[in-house]
């Protein structure tokens, strides 16, 4: 799904899926990205209460980011994947493509009659 670390292939490389269906089609991955740092954020929280019980709340938090900051890139990315399986299952046919995905569909379709 991904090129690199941070950009998608556009379309997918294996199914043609359009990935960048419409502005603001990655709005639920933000929620699951969110929903993802906040539960990595809890356990490192927990995990440095219990390693640093005499230290303030303050610096145990900043010691719970220090974890977690190198895991950014994969949460965005778990969060992606994790939104487009998701949206595919609720509906997997392309009715509720944008207008972007029907043009580049169609422009695939007239340059490969056999798809």
């Amino acid at each position: 799904m991904f090129r690199n670390w941070l950009t998608l292939n556009d379309p997918c490389l294996v199914c043609g899926l359009v990935f960048q269906r419409e502005e603001g089609y990655f709005l639920g991955a933000m929620y699951t990205s969110y929903v993802l740092s906040c539960g990595l954020l809890t356990a490192f929280y927990v995990a440095a209460v219990a390693l640093f019980p005499t230290w303030n709340s303050i610096l145990v938090a900043l010691a719970a980011m220090v974890p977690f900051v190198p895991l950014i890139p994969a949460v965005h990315r778990y969060s992606r994947v994790t939104w487009v399986y998701f949206d595919r299952a609720v509906c997997p046919s392309d009715l509720s493509a944008g207008a972007y995905e029907k043009l580049r569909l169609g422009e695939a379709s007239k340059a490969d009659p056999h798809r």
